[in-house]
């Protein structure tokens, strides 16, 4: 799979054949709401300082199917309630900018580098994913992965997404 990006608020995951399987579109530059196509539709919503939440967008019950939060030294945690599983987003500590998403026993997933798109005033991103956990990475996982990888750049230049955590 990869990732292509539309422009700085659109971004699409493609198979092998180059067709879109899934999508987000940021409704702000701020990275706060999205909708996230895959084989449902959801809508991920920041609802506090450094934390997002992500339900299915014709839910009345407004179950949550995802959350994400910005944990100490730059970590954002990804939590699948219904999974029962727990990811975490990290950033590289060498020269070369890249991310990682591990799971709780600090293997790798999959890993994200961001290339700089001057033209799309965005970032093109590589996705690698790890061959032993290929059917765990599904699109909702690599969405949520982007969205991550989204805000941690933005938190790095300034951005609106605040760097803070709540404590």
């Amino acid at each position: 799979m990869t990732i292509n990006t539309i422009n700085k608020k659109t971004f699409e995951l493609l198979d092998e054949n180059t067709k879109a399987v899934a999508r987000m579109l940021y409704t702000s530059s701020a990275f706060d709401d999205a909708v996230m196509e895959t084989e449902e539709d959801y809508l991920l919503n920041g609802i506090a300082t450094g934390i997002w939440v992500t339900h299915l967008s014709n839910d009345n019950s407004v179950k949550i199917k995802a959350k994400l939060r910005v944990e100490t030294g730059g970590i954002i945690s990804i939590s699948l309630p219904g999974k029962k599983k727990k990811y975490f987003f990290k950033k590289s500590g060498g020269w070369k900018l890249r991310f990682y998403l591990t799971n709780k026993d600090g293997e790798d997933l999959l890993t994200i580098i961001p290339h700089v798109n001057w033209q799309k005033e965005s970032h093109d991103y590589i996705l690698q994913l790890n061959e032993e956990y290929e059917k765990e990475c599904d699109s909702f996982l690599i969405l949520h992965a982007v969205h991550c990888a989204n805000c941690s750049l933005s938190m790095m230049t300034g951005g609106k997404v605040p760097a803070l955590v709540s404590v």
